[in-house]
Order: C-alpha cells, then structure tokens, then sequence
C-alpha cells in the first residue's frame, strides 16, 4: 500500500518538475525577445517549442526502448491533443485575444499539413525508420522556415536603449534559465514515466491508454506553465506559438525520432482511426478562427474542452483496457 501511495506522490513531483522546468524556459524565451526583438510567436514556436517537448521524446525513447511501444505513440499523440483542446482550449476560454493572422497562418498551415502526413504514413498501422527519416526532415525544413523568417519579424515592444551591460546579464540569465528548465523537465519525465508505468499496472490500464491520458496530461505540463506564465507576463503571442510548435515538433521530430530508434513502430487502430482524427479536428478547430479573423473566440474553447472530455471518456469507458 505504502509503494502505491509513493508513486501517485512521486508522479505529482514529476509534474510539479516539468511545470517549473517550463516556468524557467518561458522566462529565458522572453529575455530573448528583449535582447533581439524577435516576434514572441517565432521564439514559442521554435524555442520553447522544442525545449518543452524533451519530456516527451525522453519518455518515447524510454518506451521503445523498454518495448512499450503503445506507451511511446500513445504520449506522443496523446500530449498533442492535450495542448490543443485542454490546454489551449483553457487559455483562450479564460482569455479570448486577437492574434496576428500572418503570424500565425504560417505555422498553422504547417501543423495541419504534418498531422495531415502522418495519417498517411500511419495508413498501414506502422511508422518505418525510413519515414522516421521524412519526419526529422520535415523538422529541419520547420526550423529553416522559421529561422529565417525570424530576422524580419521584430517585435513592436523591444526596447532600443537597453545598456551593454544590463544585455551581458540577460544574456547569463538565459543560459542560467535554459539549463535549469532542461534539468527540471529531464528529471522530472524520468519521474513521470517510472511512476506511470506503476500506476499503469495498479489500475490495469493498457500502455496505450495510459500513454494518452496520464503521460500525455503529465508531458504537457510544460506547455501548461508556458501559458499560465504567459498570461502573467501579458504574453498571448507566446503562449499560442508555443503551443502550436510544441505540436509540429511532437509530431515531427519527436515521432521521426521514436520511428528511428525503433526500427519499425507499430500503430493501434484506435490511434489511426480514432486519435489522429481527433488531433486533426480539435487543431483545425483552434487555428482556423485565427487564421480568418485574426482572433480566438471563448466558444471555441467550450467546444475543445467537450471534445477532449468526450474522448477520455471515450479511452476510459468504451475503449479496452
């Protein structure tokens, strides 16, 4: 009984690891935005995007390693749907706000083509090394496009007379904020697969459920901090482009690199026919009134949050465990 209750406790550690971990690269990608004046929704989509998505290749790799292959897909498309429809759907329920339709239609565009490419490659239940490959590339080609669009879009609100020095101390500050982030998100997924796996088997769940909603709402954790801070710090931008980014490198870079190193990795047919459509609904839900009006609207959250209560439901209650 003591070992039951040690890992529910150890599995709230991990999280409370991860959200400060996010905490701490939410504060370095904003000191970035002072020091060069690249637009917030640039710096979430590429930086904090790919800092906050090591829980989840961590923990993919750990699985496929460990032959939890269920464990591995079911975190990665799991934390997906999570930032879109519980997370993002919170954020702009609570705080509706406009948002720049150029900004923001690029990386749209780009999520919904990726969600849209791995439906296909997973048509036959399975993702190669070989489409690993493709994956990782199409990553490279995401932070090319960004990267380079990025010494155009300066931000409105840099400030122009900040002093040598005051940009020597921020520039510390932001590795001081990077390494701390990486080494609270690192520990803190170790922590969260060790225990999940634990809770897995005390409540008889199968891996891919568990990876889609205990490890999937506990590996996003750091995109939740990224938006609860976000708001304290009056950055929407960065909170949305974040989010968005965090979704093309999980299904980019993180699913390439899991096919990679397993070799070959197979897929269930619940995540073909019923995951990967609800990642494509609840995404195209959330970005196309951003992309046509250039705002968020609280209705759209509403309906995120029924959607992914659904679907839990759904995983919980008619989906075999």
């Amino acid at each position: 009984m003591l070992g039951v209750a040690l890992s529910f406790v150890l599995f709230i550690v991990a999280i409370a690891f991860i959200i400060w971990g996010g905490r701490f690269l939410v504060n370095a990608a904003i000191n970035i935005n002072k020091i060069t004046g690249i637009s917030k929704v640039i710096i979430g989509a590429t930086f904090i995007a790919v800092a906050t998505t090591a829980p989840e290749i961590f923990i993919s790799i750990l699985a496929v390693v460990g032959d939890n292959h269920g464990l591995a897909i079911g975190s990665a498309v799991g934390s997906m749907i999570v930032n879109i429809a519980l997370i993002l759907a919170l954020y702009i329920t609570f705080l509706p706000t406009a948002v720049d339709k150029r900004d923001i239609l690029k990386k749209s565009a780009f999520l919904i083509f990726v969600i849209l490419f791995v439906f296909v490659l997973s048509w036959d239940l399975r993702i190669t090394s070989v489409e690993g490959v493709l994956l990782v590339g199409l990553f490279i080609v995401f932070i090319w496009w960004f990267g380079r669009g990025s010494s155009g879009k300066k931000s409105r609100h840099v400030t122009p007379d900040i002093s040598y020095d005051e940009i020597k101390r921020i520039r510390r500050n932001i590795i001081l904020e990077f390494m701390a982030g990486q080494a609270f998100i690192l520990a803190g997924a170790f922590l969260l697969v060790q225990n999940g796996e634990r809770i897995a088997h005390i409540i008889g769940a199968s891996e891919t459920v568990v990876g889609l909603t205990l490890i999937a709402i506990g590996t996003s954790a750091p995109e939740l901090a990224t938006v609860i801070t976000s708001i304290r710090r009056k950055s929407g931008d960065l909170a949305i482009g974040s989010i968005l980014g965090s979704n093309i490198v999980n299904s980019t870079l993180l699913l390439g690199i899991v096919g990679m190193v397993s070799g070959t990795l197979p897929l269930s047919a619940q995540t073909l026919y019923i995951s990967l459509p609800i990642l494509l609904v609840v995404s195209l839900i959330a970005v196309l009134p951003m992309v046509l009006r250039g705002k968020t609207y609280r209705w759209q959250g509403i309906v995120l949050v029924a959607i992914y209560t659904i679907y839990i439901l759904y995983l919980v209650i008619v989906q075999p465990i």
